[in-house]
């Protein structure tokens, strides 16, 4: 039985329900306590699941950091029993089960909650032939499975992808649910919502600026609060986890879209820079993605209206120290974009995520790799980690915003992102500490997700 889609038992229920009714409110249904639920944002309920038979194991030895507190747990033992975390504590009171289909001796070794990134696409480019070959959902498909294996085997173990071709990203999640492939459970956005010739929409090429083969079709933007009403129903109909919107767009526009989309129990991301961003957060926009053009008035307003902050730096970095040479778009920042004009400035940047950290607004790891994913990642969620501490964060911060943070942002914080009994079996495990240097972070041994073990030394 595959455990993937389901959350936790009775011990887990409590949690989850104060969760859902937490955010966001389902207008007239009234809030029962919900049965077991798919371990996604959409929470769809199924059947309850009986893991007392499932194989069990065992961690022992290890320090335990607590992502959550800061605090660390010298000699640990972490109990895992199918896909959930059934003990965590120290080894004195923490008892190894006799029935124990595999015990992994961590001795030396430190143990995580796996890492989360918040911002991928599966179906972007890859290789330095790029240019040679027709692009199309099977290929994008198989650039997609790729990229699932190089993120957890480095002990990513959670992403979400915030604009795919056509489906996917859905099926890269089904995939591993399944056990077909190896990869980090996925929460997909659908397609952009954009509006007509926005960002998303655009006929003109940003690496050759020459126009696109579709124009004069029929456009992919949508326009006026309605259509973008019917947009977000149709992402959610396609079974997405979050929506994501992308400027410029008015003001009725972006509440729209916005307003339908927690109607319907489903958060969203935006794309944006400038006063779109302001009207955004204002509107009630859960993650701002990227830190293009903000105004001033934009941390203060996150910080009121409890929005997240997804920076991804380095992506904006790599354009003006390279570009991106195989996609044939040069150093120094955007071009032949309309929806895009302005420059990027990368100490702006980090002062903007400086500025948002002080100000107490949650901040994540989002990488946003658009091309050159086979040697980018996964060196580039590292040096986004290191960007943030650039950026003034502590690497405990910093920590915590690849674990604990991220999956509250995820909006799966009740099953992700700490090491405690009832939350999903994600784990990394490392041989260096990573809290006196996140360079540590790479040099992993053992990578549990969903409770298998997916990467794994052999034990001493």
């Amino acid at each position: 039985m595959n455990l993937r889609s389901r959350t936790s038992t009775l011990a887990m229920r409590g949690a989850a329900v104060v969760a859902l009714m937490a955010w966001p409110a389902l207008p007239l249904v009234a809030q029962r306590p919900m049965p077991d639920t798919t371990d996604d944002v959409r929470r769809v309920p199924v059947p309850p699941v009986d893991r007392s038979h499932q194989p069990i194991v065992v961690l022992k030895g290890g320090t335990l950091l607590e992502a959550r507190d800061g605090r660390s747990l010298e000699n640990a033992v972490v109990v895992m029993q199918g896909d959930r975390i059934v003990a965590a504590g120290p080894a004195a009171s923490t008892p190894v089960p006799a029935n124990a289909a595999r015990v992994i001796d961590a001795t030396g070794l430190f143990i995580m909650p796996g890492l989360i990134d918040l911002h991928i696409h599966f179906t972007q480019q890859r290789g330095t032939d790029m240019g040679r070959y027709s692009d199309s959902p099977a290929a994008a498909a198989i650039r997609g499975t790729a990229l699932a294996d190089q993120l957890v085997t480095a002990g990513i173990t959670a992403v979400r992808d915030v604009g795919t071709m056509e489906d996917v990203a859905l099926r890269i999640k089904e995939g591993v649910d399944r056990g077909i492939i190896r990869g980090p459970r996925v929460m997909w956005s659908g397609q952009l919502i954009a509006s007509t010739g926005g960002h998303g929409d655009e006929v003109t090429s940003t690496a050759t600026g020459r126009q696109k083969p579709a124009l004069g079709g029929a456009s992919h933007g949508v326009d006026g609060p309605w259509e973008w009403r019917m947009a977000v129903r149709e992402q959610v109909r396609k079974l997405a986890d979050w929506i994501k919107i992308g400027a410029p767009a008015n003001k009725e526009e972006l509440a729209a879209a916005i307003e339908e989309a927690h109607s319907l129990g489903v958060p969203v991301a935006i794309d944006s820079y400038g006063d779109y961003t302001d009207m955004a957060i204002e509107a009630g926009v859960d993650t701002l993605e990227h830190p293009l053009l903000m105004s001033d008035k934009a941390v203060p307003l996150m910080k009121k209206h409890g929005t997240s902050f997804v920076p991804t730096i380095g992506a904006f970095d790599n354009l003006l120290e390279g570009g991106y040479p195989t996609a044939g778009i040069p150093t120094g920042g955007f071009y032949h974009t309309h929806s895009r004009r302005f420059v990027i400035n990368q100490q702006d940047h980090l002062k903007r995520v400086a500025e948002a950290h002080r100000a107490g607004v949650p901040i994540g790891v989002g990488t946003d790799i658009p091309f050159e994913n086979e040697w980018r990642y996964p060196d580039a969620y590292f040096r986004e980690l290191d960007y943030l501490r650039q950026a003034g964060l502590s690497n405990a911060e910093v920590l915590a915003s690849a674990t604990r943070v991220g999956a509250q942002i995820m909006r799966m914080g009740d099953k992700l992102g700490t090491i405690e009994p009832g939350k999903i079996a994600d784990i990394l495990v490392t041989g260096s500490d990573p809290r006196t240097d996140l360079k540590n972070l790479r040099d992993v041994r053992y990578v549990i997700a969903d409770g298998a073990v997916v990467v794994g030394k052999e034990e001493r």
